[in-house]
């Protein structure tokens, strides 16, 4: 099994150590990388480097929400918990999308459930399933920007560049991307809500995180704007800010 990589953010010194004992005696092998400030957690940039986030609330500099929330803004579906004396923050935890709370001081039991937790997320990411050269492969939908179509072949594009190419068409995947924030723009072209950062009544295109521009079928842009405008609405409402 391959190792979990953690990133432990807490400023005292001795909870860094229980914590990493109860991590190092889990149920699951894992890395810790251990930080003792939101700031240099955030200097790090965590979004593709850590499977999961144990974050203390209260420390010295911003604190654990702030730093939740700043996480957030890089990536909405990293796991997080928050290690806490108290549940006071709950509400907070809630907008924040925070997986678990791991109350102190923390039991070996609650440390392996967040653990397994963590494991099953990297392991199995809530996304869509392809075929590619006949095999299925997950594509996690945090990482999907968006999928093209040309003649029978879809092109999906990935946050880190990359891309992926396999036989099929639109019309047949749009049933699993109900769970997630896409929008059909044209018949050629699926857009992920949550990397747009404008939209382009001009050139009818949504503008996408990278730089990178979707095509809006001209009938639908009326709909792709309002899509959008809702998503960053609901967003907001929960705290969180994907620019």
């Amino acid at each position: 099994m391959e190792e979990l990589l953690i990133a432990l953010c807490e400023d005292d010194a001795d909870e860094q150590k229980k914590l990493i004992s109860l991590i190092q005696s889990g149920c699951v092998p894992a890395k810790t990388t251990v930080f003792d400030s939101g700031e240099a957690l955030l200097g790090n940039n965590p979004s593709g480097c850590f499977d999961l986030v144990l974050m203390d609330i209260y420390m010295d500099g911003i604190s654990g929400v702030e730093a939740a929330r700043r996480i957030r803004n890089i990536d909405p579906e990293i796991p997080v918990a928050f290690v806490t004396t108290s549940k006071e923050h709950a509400l907070d935890g809630y907008r924040l999308n925070v997986n678990r709370y791991l109350e102190k001081p923390v039991s070996q039991k609650a440390m392996d459930d967040v653990l397994l937790f963590a494991l099953d997320r990297r392991d199995n990411p809530p996304g869509i399933t392809i075929l590619v050269q006949g095999k299925p492969l997950n594509l996690p939908a945090r990482r999907l920007l968006y999928v093209e179509q040309k003649a029978h072949y879809l092109t999906f594009h990935l946050l880190d560049n990359k891309t992926i190419q396999t036989k099929g068409k639109l019309d047949e995947l749009m049933p699993q991307f109900e769970a997630f924030p896409f929008f059909r723009c044209h018949k050629s072209y699926l857009a992920n809500l949550a990397f747009v950062t404008g939209i382009d009544r001009e050139l009818m295109v949504f503008h996408m995180r990278g730089g990178e521009k979707v095509y809006i079928r001209r009938e639908n842009f009326k709909k792709a704007r309002e899509a959008w405008e809702l998503f960053l609405f609901d967003e907001a409402r929960k705290g969180i800010d994907y620019e």
